[in-house]
């Protein structure tokens, strides 16, 4: 089989043993990403002429600054293999972000009308994995597939509307496991085993049986930092203060269930990464900030959990690849940090507080009789590239729309 496309010189077509012999990869998936990182080659091949691209996040002002630090001949801003992490406190906008990004990945791409509407969906496979004591986002998606659909095409019968929204919620695999590291651990496992034997990109139309064993395109995990707490408060109730130090520096420890940590968890994940190409989206709630003046949070997850732009990381060659730094977890490839809604101007010190008051109330009046759109703010950082506002410490920031239905709007 070759991996040349028409109209490829000669001198730069390579068949797919050879390219599999010269990078020593034994899977497709493992060939695809591992080539992405392989840039010292002179016969280097673009993903987008190995593997299905995964797409753009469809924030426009995200998506630009990715751009400018990876870019991509389709405008992918999401490579297979990714790891994506949000980190931002309660209210701002990480879940929102989350389900944007499930819901457009389960769209379709056209409407099974007549006129096939486009709906630019990616129509691809879901995993979720949110702790039971995190609201469910199932509702949330829903209503922004309704929504996104109806905004298209008003006049489609309700009917379809739901088969649509039926046949997409068919591509979610939910898991609710308890937030402790074992059964995460277990969850993460459970979909390796799954997801390892299929293809990138295949719908679930295309797929025989109950649905299990169906490719993996996004896998989402909603609360990745909800087991520590938990697990270190019942360690010091024991006693054991050095338990993440016992588990995880010796290698030769047999574990038992009770044993099972964040090692094991970030293992699957890299191996999801590694053999399923899957992109990985994981938030975590941020606890601290870095500086009084800098809006970024501190990692409070211990190791092998990554910290990429700790300064420790900061040392590493840019130029080594990334499979070369650790075999089996791969650092973060993209960070966003959510810094919420933006705060309005202040009012001039010559402003009296009737003044204020009665501006108050006008604004309550307004957003009673029309549609309010919030706007938030993030910070994108991303690793090994140089280019771009995302290559800086400081990051590049980008904004969006949050509506009063909750759904992330473009502005």
């Amino acid at each position: 089989m070759s991996a040349d496309q028409p109209g490829t010189p000669l001198a730069a077509r390579i068949t797919t043993n050879q390219l599999l012999s010269e990078i020593e990869v034994g899977t497709a998936a493992e060939q695809v990403f591992s080539y992405r990182w392989f840039r010292q080659s002179t016969d280097y091949i673009t993903l987008s002429n190995l593997a299905f691209p995964f797409g753009p996040t469809f924030v426009e002002s995200l998506d630009q600054l990715i751009l400018e630090g990876r870019s991509h001949p389709g405008k992918s801003t999401l490579m297979r293999g990714d790891l994506v992490e949000l980190v931002g406190s309660s209210g701002t906008g990480k879940t929102t972000f989350l389900t944007h990004l499930i819901f457009t990945t389960l769209l379709p791409q056209s409407l099974p009308d007549f006129l096939s509407t486009p709906l630019g969906g990616r129509g691809l496979n879901v995993t979720l994995v949110q702790p039971i004591t995190h609201r469910s986002v199932i509702p949330l998606i829903r209503r922004s597939l309704r929504n996104h659909i109806l905004h298209i095409s008003p006049t489609t019968p309700i009917q379809m509307v739901d088969k649509v929204i039926k046949e997409s919620l068919s591509r979610l695999t939910v898991y609710r496991p308890k937030p402790r590291w074992k059964d995460y651990a277990l969850c993460m496992k459970k979909i390796l085993d799954n997801a390892t034997n299929y293809p990138r990109g295949i719908s679930s139309s295309s797929v025989e049986g109950d649905g299990e064993g169906r490719g993996l395109d996004l896998l989402v995990i909603d609360g990745m930092g909800d087991p520590h707490y938990p697990t270190k408060w019942i360690e010091e109730q024991k006693g054991n203060n050095r338990y993440y130090d016992a588990v995880y520096k010796d290698k030769d420890r047999i574990l038992g269930m009770e044993d099972i940590g964040l090692k094991q968890v970030m293992e699957c994940i890299g191996r999801i990464r590694k053999e399923v190409g899957a992109v990985v989206v994981m938030s975590t709630q941020g606890l601290r900030v870095s500086k009084e003046s800098s809006p970024l949070f501190h990692t409070h997850l211990p190791p092998p959990y990554p910290s990429p732009f700790s300064p420790s990381s900061l040392d590493i060659n840019p130029n080594i690849k990334l499979s070369d730094l650790n075999p089996t977890v791969w650092p973060v490839n993209i960070q966003i940090t959510f810094t919420g809604q933006l705060k309005a101007l202040q009012f001039p010190m010559e402003t009296t507080l009737v003044e204020v008051l009665q501006s108050k109330y006008q604004q309550r009046m307004k957003d009673r009789n029309e549609d309010q759109t919030k706007v938030y703010e993030g910070i994108v950082k991303m690793t090994q590239t140089n280019t771009g506002n995302v290559s800086t410490m400081s990051g590049g920031k980008f904004r969006f729309g949050i509506n009063n239905e909750g759904l992330l709007v473009q502005i």
